[in-house]
């Protein structure tokens, strides 16, 4: 990750742009949510607890609290609640259930608080925390205070704030805390998650048993009440003791070979000392580099930590900056985004520009997910090329620079993805990726309007590339239904595969990997699809603007053109099922009728329901498909009345002739491959050419034949 953010520190450097750098054990506090509130603990002179309130989301983000050891902070630092309560299965299932769990758990609390004190202190839940805040009160302060030893005005809220932590004791912290607590939850002030937790018996057991079992804390920030220009709580007095720390910082000098700097030609100081840590969106905190002895692999050799690669301290500041800079919230969807279940996704132009530009939202990466209906990938890519283009030749020229970070456990996180690529070949390569989508015919998928009931055909959409992961992973019944629910999601595809179909050439490989593993778990889903459209029918399946897409995009990367795979055998056996069933339902809606007179039409048609067989073994099904339609093709030969349906026998009898004919002279394969069975589908879907006057429509209102059977680019 280093030489990725060292590039990003350079280019922060050519383009004057400064960033603050704040001290490595400077930590962010929690993100502030309705289920994890942070407390603000107002202190007397004298050391006591004076109020509690809550702290803002947007003030929790500015404020930052100092953490030599992970656990062990101030002037903010994480308790448990107060109290633990045993409550059986079917109690704690009643309690998650919205708000009316909520309601239950304060019913819960008040009951307790009724109770004696004795009966309270039964299971005491706060060890560990106070265990935790002597070490803050004790060792945590005292290194603080070494820090801002001598630099420090006796009016100064720190200065204040140390005089008065050094008269703090623990276990009258804990009593004054229980007792104002109680107070403004029973005010309805504080949420009750803040003092009894709820668990069943075999939950309990767990936690004591084993300590690294997870339990709920809270964040609670110190401030003072007698303060004379700012609180603690306030941005200007972190920055003031950010400024404090890292004045007092005295790194410890270590060289290494002949050279006195280290692999990007700064200064060796601290080459020993823990590389700092920067807190992420979705991810968390990450260090940019962490190589330890306990791994055999780092250590075998003799060479770990500083010795394996020389970085000063002057160079992780500059990569943490770097790092901070990109994923500040304002720049969500131009150099950062969300691309996936723990990933995200940087990117950024080696020339830095003045201008917002939305990279990341181009690929499809941003951290609220919030596109609107016009944020087409051939609108936003459109419109990035020409920014880029538009900012001088330098930038024209310079290299966009694309890397990707995954949380692999708990305690790695990884580069999975790095590419740089020049704006001329992200313009090709989007230009592709766009035509790919696009590969396709003009289907005859229809869409229902909720409100109004009417249908209306689908307009295909370019899938987002790394988005691309969500539609190659999902898996489908052939009910329509999906399959992989709970634990049984299939992790095949990542985000980053989306980039590398994108930029990487050749990818053939990829695109066939993709498409075989595609038409296995999206079978379902284009079986549901064929059914709904041979039935004239709108379907409830999702995302119907960019499945059949995604077939389009992966035949085009293996070569497979539509002006060319629409005359072979594969794409015209799906069409002949088609017919099939547009023959079958005209014969439904002229002999099989109702009491009320509308149409009885089977579950599925005799075209459709072949679609399984005609993947696997096209001869067999076709034979299957010659006894099975007979009777409506006699049907539709024959002189016998067919209503307002004559003009519609006739159209479809027409190209049932002419189908017939092309497959009677081309060679059809016994097994078809995955790129044939797409093509299976993409003929059934495939729109028809508009027919003649005399063709007239059907009792819906909906033409049954569509206007053309390819789309213009």
């Amino acid at each position: 990750m280093i030489d990725e953010l060292v590039k990003a520190a350079d280019a922060m450097r050519n383009a004057d742009i400064s960033a603050k750098d704040w001290h490595p054990k400077l930590k962010t506090l929690p993100k502030v949510t309705a289920k994890a509130p942070c407390i603000r603990i107002w202190l007397t002179g004298d050391g006591h607890i004076h109020d509690l309130e809550l702290i803002s989301s947007e003030l929790a983000v500015q404020l930052r609290k100092y953490e030599p050891d992970l656990g062990r902070s101030l002037p903010g630092f994480n308790v448990r609640p107060l109290y633990r309560l045993v409550k059986t299965d079917d109690d704690i299932k009643k309690a998650s259930k919205g708000k009316a769990g909520e309601k239950l758990k304060a019913e819960w609390t008040k009951e307790f608080l009724n109770t004696s004190a004795d009966e309270r202190a039964n299971d005491d839940f706060w060890e560990k925390t106070r265990d935790g805040l002597r070490r803050c009160f004790g060792r945590v302060r005292e290194d603080l205070e070494k820090y801002c030893n001598g630099r420090l005005r006796e009016e100064e809220t720190i200065h204040k704030f140390f005089e008065i932590a050094r008269k703090m004791d623990v276990e009258q912290f804990q009593e004054e805390y229980s007792i104002k607590l109680q107070d403004k939850i029973v005010g309805g002030t504080l949420p009750v998650v803040l003092m009894c937790y709820f668990v069943t018996a075999e939950k309990k057991q767990k936690e004591d048993s084993d300590s690294r079992e997870p339990v709920p804390k809270f964040s609670v920030f110190l401030d003072i009440k007698d303060y004379k220009k700012y609180p603690v709580a306030h941005p200007k007095t972190i920055e003031r003791l950010n400024i404090l720390l890292s004045g007092g910082e005295t790194g410890q000098v270590s060289n290494f070979g002949d050279g006195d700097t280290d692999a990007y030609g700064m200064d060796t100081a601290a080459l020993n000392e823990k590389f700092p840590e920067v807190t992420l969106p979705l991810l968390g905190g990450v260090k940019l580099r962490s190589q330890v002895k306990v791994v055999p692999a780092q250590s075998r050799y003799g060479f770990c930590e500083a010795q394996t690669f020389h970085v000063g301290a002057e160079s992780r500041k500059r990569t943490k900056r770097a790092l901070e800079w990109l994923k500040a919230p304002e720049r969500d969807g131009e150099t950062y985004g969300i691309a996936g279940d723990k990933e995200l996704l940087f990117a950024y132009p080696s020339v830095l520009p003045n201008k917002k530009i939305s990279l990341t939202k181009m690929f499809g990466a941003q951290q609220d997910d919030s596109y609107q209906k016009e944020d087409s990938f051939k609108r936003l890519a459109a419109s990035v090329i020409e920014q880029l283009k538009g900012l001088g030749t330098e930038n024209a020229k310079a290299e966009l620079e694309i890397f990707s970070l995954r949380k692999m456990d708990k305690a790695r996180t990884k580069v999975v993805y790095y590419r740089n690529v020049t704006v001329a070949s992200l313009e090709q390569a989007s230009t592709a990726w766009h035509r790919g989508c696009q590969n396709i015919p003009l289907l005859a998928v229809r869409d229902k309007n909720e409100k109004t009931g009417k249908s209306y055909p689908v307009e295909e959409q370019t899938v987002f590339p790394v988005k691309l992961y969500r539609y190659l992973n999902a898996t489908w019944k052939h009910n329509g239904q999906r399959a992989d629910t709970g634990k049984s999601k299939v992790k095949i595809f990542t985000p980053t595969d989306g980039l590398r179909l994108l930029l990487d050439r050749p990818n053939n490989a990829l695109a066939a990997h993709m498409l075989s593993h595609f038409m296995q778990h999206a079978q379902g889903y284009f079986l549901t699809l064929c059914r709904g459209t041979g039935k004239n029918e709108s379907t409830s399946l999702p995302d119907k603007e960019y499945y059949p897409g995604i077939l389009g995009l992966l035949l085009f990367n293996l070569g497979n053109k539509k002006e060319d795979f629409m005359k072979e055998s594969a794409f015209l056996l799906g069409r002949c099922l088609r017919i099939a069933d547009e023959i079958h339902r005209l014969y439904c809606e002229v002999e099989r009728k109702k009491k009320d007179g509308k149409p009885d039409i089977p579950p599925e048609l005799c075209g459709s329901s072949l679609l399984v067989g005609m993947t696997e073994f096209p001869t067999m099904a076709l034979d299957q498909l010659r006894i099975r339609s007979m009777p409506y093709i006699k049907w539709a030969q024959g002189g016998r009345d067919k209503e307002d349906k004559g003009g519609l026998v006739h159209y479809w009898m027409k190209h049932w002739s002419a189908i017939a004919d092309q497959l009677h002279v081309l060679e059809w394969p016994k097994r078809l491959t995955p790129e044939e069975r797409a093509q299976v589908f993409l003929g059934y879907l495939a729109s028809f050419p508009k027919s003649e006057k005399s063709t007239t429509t059907d009792q819906t209102g909906s033409d049954n034949t569509t206007e053309q059977g390819e789309k213009n680019e």
